[in-house]
């Protein structure tokens, strides 16, 4: 039997399955975390039987020194990661652009594969990388004559602090990457070779052409990574899960723990809703520096 339905009715149509999944999976879990969040859930998720707090979750947030702790972390793990890794990419993604054809495609695909690997594994990967005993970091140090041992990375604390940023870098650079050879594709040549024959030197060329007009993705892509970076977890929990003792926790992770491991969900989700606003607020003040005339409407 043929039904006949307009374009409009069709889309609608289509969409529907999408807006089901993003109710359950998204927006839900959002509603739900707000709820606990008012109220004293101890070892409970029976909001309806529990004590009423309203703000005060917040307050006792807010009154931890272990969350500014950990904001001072995240904050500082995402303003050195994303300077880090914009440059890294910015610099791989240009590379597969001075190469020869035959050797671009073979090229980006390297670039690809850090990317492709899930988080869970490349943290497991690197905590071998980083082992005291069998690690490939520390033996080559060691060999080098760089250190008369191989250092505690993930038991040092500031080793641990830079050990993850190291990690986390190693698959978002290839991110920035893959972002901004898009950016760099949309580069006229007809521009370079005309500075080219007027004796621009490549640094001029760079500065003067390629990064003004790469700005619109570079704008977008330092959006991303910044957003990504406040709200790391997967890396830290699987590398060093906060340690040693909390140094490493991000609000995420910190988030995690008394959700999971505490098993005080009121708490833990005020901590969730903290981060959710200060990556919310950062990004939207983002955009309305980017885009003076952008105004959000709910």
């Amino acid at each position: 039997m043929r039904v006949h339905l307009s374009e409009r009715r069709l889309a609608v149509l289509l969409l529907i399955p999408a807006a089901i999944l993003l109710i359950v999976f998204y927006y839900y879990p959002i509603v739900q975390t707000l709820i606990f969040s008012v109220f004293d859930l101890d070892h409970t998720t029976d909001w309806l039987h529990a004590p009423f707090v309203g703000l005060g979750n917040y307050i006792e947030v807010l009154k931890s020194a272990q969350f500014w702790l950990s904001m001072r972390f995240t904050l500082y793990f995402t303003v050195l990661a994303v300077f880090l890794e914009f440059w890294l990419g910015l610099g791989m993604a240009m590379a597969t652009f001075w190469v020869t054809p035959k050797l671009r495609g073979l090229l980006r695909t390297l670039i690809i594969i850090p990317w492709a690997i899930p988080q869970v594994i490349q943290a497991s990967m690197w905590k071998w990388l980083f082992n005291a005993d069998m690690g490939l970091i520390g033996d080559i140090l060691v060999r080098l004559g760089i250190v008369s041992k191989s250092p505690l990375f993930l038991v040092d604390p500031a080793l641990a602090v830079h050990s993850v940023i190291a990690a986390y870098i190693w698959k978002t650079s290839c991110v920035t990457a893959i972002f901004l050879m898009g950016g760099l594709a949309m580069v006229p040549q007809h521009l370079i070779d005309a500075a080219k024959m007027d004796g621009a030197r490549a640094w001029m060329r760079f500065w003067k052409i390629t990064l003004p007009l790469i700005k619109p993705t570079i704008l977008v892509v330092l959006l991303f990574r910044v957003g990504d970076g406040l709200r790391v977890f997967d890396i830290v929990y699987g590398l060093t899960g906060g340690g040693p003792g909390t140094m490493t926790d991000t609000l995420s992770s910190f988030a995690y723990k008394f959700y999971f491991r505490f098993v005080q969900f009121g708490l833990g989700s005020a901590y969730a809703v903290v981060t959710f606003i200060l990556v919310f607020s950062i990004a939207l003040y983002y955009i309305r520096k980017v885009y003076p005339h952008f105004t959000f409407r709910g």
